[in-house]
């Protein structure tokens, strides 16, 4: 029997690894960029779309609970503390103001609608013409809740300004008109147009607002 020597022995190739080129990278990594862009602005559109259905859900509930609710006490809750903007707009823009206007009507909205002064409260005995869920409801645990927008904002709610229609009766708030109500959101828009006149409607961007006067 031979023996075996070290020429006779085969031995295994070694395998050439192969690597990608720094342009190979840079053009994986681009591709994946794109499509993380893509994916994320898909979702965000779709997020926006179901925020928007939502509020729009939720303004007709409300205008149901109102209209039981003046049946039965013959008005809309009185909510005159947001004055109307300037005679081409309707109402001031930011809703992100901590007990502000906003704050300050939506929790009237949130009172006669419900009958308590805040979400986690007593039941004081009131009628209650709707039952909103924690996450419509701003300050739950305290004095005074209000009815909160899924962009996390109160809701804007006028029977009209009294000092405001006296002063200007040819400018008729709310838009509905005399007797009624406004009831909207501004669908997250915080901030007014810098570069345009208060003046101009578009300063205030309320073609993007949710409302029941469109």
């Amino acid at each position: 029997m031979p023996r075996k020597t070290t020429s006779n022995v085969v031995r295994p190739k070694h395998r050439q690894l192969s690597s990608f080129t720094l342009v190979e990278l840079l053009t994986v990594i681009a591709i994946i960029a794109i499509l993380a862009a893509l994916t994320l602005g898909a979702a965000s559109g779709v997020m926006t779309h179901a925020a928007r259905s939502r509020a729009s859900g939720e303004i007709e509930a409300m205008k149901s609970a109102l209209d039981a609710y003046k049946v039965d006490n013959g008005a809309y809750p009185a909510a005159s503390s947001i004055t109307p903007g300037p005679p081409t707009v309707a109402y001031p823009l930011d809703p992100t103001v901590a007990n502000g206007a906003y704050q300050t009507a939506s929790a009237a909205l949130f009172y006669a609608l419900t009958g308590l002064p805040y979400y986690t409260a007593t039941p004081t005995g009131l009628k209650s013409y709707m039952n909103f869920k924690l996450n419509q409801v701003g300050s739950p645990t305290a004095t005074p809740s209000y009815v909160r927008d899924p962009w996390n904002n109160a809701y804007g709610y006028s029977t009209g300004d009294a000092n405001y229609l006296t002063a200007n009766p040819q400018n008729q708030y709310p838009n509905n008109g005399s007797g009624s109500y406004d009831l909207w959101t501004t669908a997250g828009t915080t901030q007014n147009n810098t570069a345009l006149p208060p003046s101009n409607p578009a300063y205030y961007a309320t073609n993007a607002w949710i409302c029941n006067w469109q």
